[in-house]
């Protein structure tokens, strides 16, 4: 009897060590460079009976993704410049979800975009904020949201224009304590198109932030790189920015070392029937189709020029549609005292080495959260 029970046991941590050491594959999709090129910066969590998240190491009690970095006007759009070492894949693969039990988790998928994000804006403050996992990507017709979820007014970043394009943007955001202001008064925008086999992120006009930056704003170029041992180096200059772009089977190869994975031992808020990226439960996302088909290429790219001329026209209707109480209630608040005006913060890399990791990531009250659109 004892020899069955030893056996049973020997069994049963051999195949807890096999789940820790091995991705549990959905749908037939690995992620296995992604699993890889992570690990060193953070821990990959399977909650959900086995859907494998990622969560960044060292961060503060401030941070949020679409931090610490700073927007560059491109070809495709607005791109997210990140400072951080995994920034070419978490802020342009994947959706972020800050979670009541696990705090800010990355969810994997396969579609590049120059960003991720949805904007708010009105004629003095431009902000944006990471979209949730309930938001795919459909080409033709741009974002659409699976779920009601509504991201709470504390995941933005605001700040004015004249910084829009800072290399050091983050000393400029907005302290916590008027986010809502600004975002209660403000538009919401999403502007996504495909154009030549890429997602294109338009978000607010370029010319309507230049009317209000007073400044120039310079369209540069994406230059693809597909090699995987250089996605950590930054090698952008005054003309082009550098984009980790991979297809699909080599962000599903694995580069062989051997990833831990967590159990998640506490339930999640997120609602993983309502997610579609990273082609979970077979809903079908309108994700990237054959690029190589000339005739696709030119069928999409007026369908969605058209959609992108459209949604131009309602960025430079806000100076004269814009309700007179929204510019009163932001008179006052431009004229700011020094006491509200933003905090410098610290440098990234020094704020990493000393931020310690949060002892508890639960958000407490998440009524905010669950307002509808």
């Amino acid at each position: 009897m004892k020899k069955i029970i030893i056996a049973s046991v020997l069994i049963i941590l051999g195949y807890t060590a096999q789940i820790n050491s091995q991705p549990l594959y959905r749908d037939g999709n690995s992620f296995g460079f992604f699993y890889a090129s992570l690990s060193p910066y953070g821990e990959w969590i399977q909650i959900n009976n086995g859907e494998n998240v990622w969560r960044p190491f060292n961060t503060g009690y401030d941070w949020a993704p679409y931090h610490y970095g700073h927007w560059v006007w491109t070809n495709d759009g607005w791109f997210w410049d990140s400072d951080e070492p995994y920034g070419n894949i978490v802020y342009h693969y994947g959706r972020w979800y800050n979670d009541d039990s696990y705090g800010w988790i990355w969810i994997p998928d396969y579609q590049w975009a120059p960003a991720w994000v949805e904007w708010r804006y009105d004629n003095n403050y431009i902000g944006w904020a990471p979209l949730p996992p309930y938001a795919a990507f459909s080409i033709g017709f741009g974002i659409r949201f699976t779920s009601s979820y509504s991201v709470p007014y504390r995941f933005y970043s605001f700040l004015g224009y004249n910084h829009m394009c800072d290399a050091n943007a983050y000393n400029y955001y907005v302290d916590n304590n008027y986010k809502y202001r600004i975002y209660s008064n403000s538009k919401f925008r999403t502007n996504y198109g495909y154009s030549d086999g890429r997602v294109i992120n338009r978000g607010v006009d370029v010319d309507f932030i230049r009317q209000r930056s007073g400044g120039r704003i310079v369209e540069r170029r994406i230059q693809v790189d597909t090699n995987p041992r250089s996605f950590e180096s930054r090698n952008n200059n005054g003309t082009t920015v550098r984009a980790f772009i991979l297809p699909k089977n080599e962000i599903d190869r694995s580069t062989g070392r051997n990833i831990q994975f967590q159990r998640g031992s506490r339930s999640t808020s997120l609602d993983f029937s309502r997610v579609s990226i990273g082609n979970r439960n077979g809903i079908d996302r309108g994700g990237a189709p054959n690029v190589n088909n000339p005739q696709f290429r030119i069928n999409n790219r007026i369908q969605n020029d058209r959609i992108i001329n459209n949604n131009r026209q309602n960025n430079f209707n806000n100076r004269e549609s814009s309700p007179n109480r929204i510019q009163n209630n932001n008179r006052s608040f431009n004229q700011r005292t020094p006491e509200m005006r933003p905090q410098p913060r610290q440098n990234f890399h020094q704020f990493q080495k000393s931020a310690p990791k949060p002892e508890n990531n639960s958000r407490g009250n998440n009524e905010d959260r669950r307002r509808g659109r």
